[in-house]
């Protein structure tokens, strides 16, 4: 291997930086994201302001399931373009992969394309602006995603009867089974989740059934669901996220680490990720092994109270008693904040 990334090297201080841009470009297309980044990267040694490999290391990040490293790119690449549609479009997108709508948002206000006002609207719902969603989704040229959207709209304004005869577009479409399946996730968003049940049940999606079984605290099933999801596609990381952290919340750290290591390793953003671990290794009694993981998932999620509460647990097994106590406090704190009503001893 290394004698290979030395050639590559090599062969890469032969071109011009032309050259070099368009066997990067030529790679990405392949798909051959390792020498894709290599050949980006040293263009952007070369020429630290090259708006196209900024761009295109955005979309390499995205493709990676990066978004963090593809929103720092892309922000970047922006500040050489600020009005650059196609950045602004594809930072908001990254975003979308964090579920940041908030952030999303005003990029996508930017952008005068009919994509970028269906992802404006979606943005618009998921962030609270129910009426003027609807209102904007109304306006669109009708496709699936308008419709599952519009019929998400419905349900948030309580009116279903409007939620069902758009959702029944979605039949007239789409196969039966993919119009199944955007059903459920309008009734699993909206939390409805028997209704969401029984459609991704005709949909046969093992994935989303796994996870609105878990929605209804039915475990075992779930478990079996996933598990049948993992059999279709042993690289579904989702699958493996779910399954593993319905193993530790059940208490089966053992099973539970392999399953999330691989998420890690898929998806290195996520904070669940690195607090499942740290709660799995701690079930096992191994404080210093949970003990990194708990603060990168503390970092993450500075706002997660279950996340503080597993690092005070694992400082006080370590025997750090006075961080201990700062991160109870931090904990103590955040339930507070989450339900003021709430009474917490002294």
């Amino acid at each position: 291997m290394v004698f290979f990334t030395c050639l590559a090297l090599l062969l890469q201080q032969g071109q011009t930086t032309p050259q070099l841009f368009d066997s990067a470009v030529r790679a990405l297309q392949a798909n051959r994201l390792t020498e894709a980044e290599t050949a980006f990267r040293e263009v952007l040694r070369r020429e630290p302001n090259n708006l196209g490999a900024l761009g295109n290391l955005g979309v390499l990040y995205s493709r990676q399931n990066k978004p963090t490293l593809a929103i720092d790119t892309y922000q970047r690449a922006l500040r050489l373009a600020p009005a650059e549609p196609g950045l602004l479009l594809n930072l908001g997108l990254a975003y979308l992969k964090l579920d940041n709508h908030a952030a999303a948002k005003p990029l996508f206000a930017r952008v005068a394309t009919p994509q970028a006002r269906e992802l404006h609207a979606i943005c618009q719902l998921q962030t609270g602006e129910v009426a003027a969603a609807r209102a904007a989704l109304e306006q669109l040229p009708p496709t699936p995603a308008v419709y599952h959207f519009l019929a998400l709209a419905y349900v948030r304004q309580q009116d279903l009867p409007r939620a069902e005869a758009t959702l029944a577009k979605l039949y007239a479409m789409l196969p039966e089974a993919q119009a199944h399946y955007l059903e459920g996730r309008v009734w699993y968003d909206a939390a409805l989740f028997d209704k969401a049940l029984a459609a991704f049940e005709k949909s046969g999606h093992a994935l989303e059934t796994g996870k609105t079984l878990i929605s209804l605290r039915r475990n075992d099933e779930a478990a079996t669901a996933l598990r049948r999801a993992l059999a279709e596609n042993p690289n579904e990381v989702e699958a493996q996220y779910f399954l593993g952290a319905l193993h530790v919340q059940q208490n089966e750290p053992k099973p539970a680490i392999p399953l999330l290591e691989a998420v890690a390793a898929a998806r290195p953003d996520l904070w669940g990720t690195p607090y499942y671990l740290g709660k799995a290794h701690l079930a096992l009694g191994h404080a210093a092994a949970a003990l990194p993981l708990l603060e990168t998932a503390a970092r993450r999620a500075p706002r997660e109270a279950p996340v503080h509460y597993q690092l005070a647990r694992a400082l006080q097994a370590l025997g750090r008693a006075a961080e201990a106590r700062q991160a109870f406090a931090r904990v103590a704190q955040l339930r507070r904040e989450a339900n003021p009503e709430s009474i917490v001893m002294k």
